[in-house]
């Protein structure tokens, strides 16, 4: 399951839950190559809730394809106390307002296209990892 963009024998990677279809994985990888993130892949909602249940504060962001089946209930499962806090960055094919607002209402840190370019990924995920402040579309 771990699909690394950094070692996760190095202890000061942080963790990243990709909950998401191999495609996107791959994007991911290419996009975090030489830094300080390991990729850890759910392809289904029940794998993303066993890892996080397993990992429980090792794992700093969740990157959730909302297509993905059970997507936006992973969120809510995410978001829901007293489960420790994760940043969340949603990714979609979808991208109109009112979609993108209903969203953004669950608690996610930021909302990005499924295409976006690699050096757009690296920006966004570096971002939310570092403030976790909200971007906008």
């Amino acid at each position: 399951m771990w699909s690394n963009a950094s070692d996760r024998a190095d202890e000061k990677a942080q963790i990243v839950l990709v909950a998401a279809k191999e495609d996107l994985l791959d994007n991911l990888k290419d996009a975090l190559a030489g830094t300080q993130i390991a990729l850890l892949h759910a392809e289904t909602q029940q794998q993303a809730i066993a890892l996080l249940e397993s990992l429980k504060s090792e794992i700093a962001l969740a990157i959730i394809e909302l297509e993905l089946s059970g997507g936006f209930d992973l969120i809510g499962q995410l978001t829901r106390p007293p489960r420790k806090p994760v940043k969340i960055i949603a990714t979609t094919s979808i991208y109109s307002k009112p979609f993108l607002e209903k969203v953004k209402e669950l608690g996610v840190d930021a909302v990005v296209p499924e295409e976006i370019l690699p050096k757009a990924w690296r920006e966004t995920v570096e971002t939310v990892l570092a403030n976790g402040e909200p971007l906008s579309p």
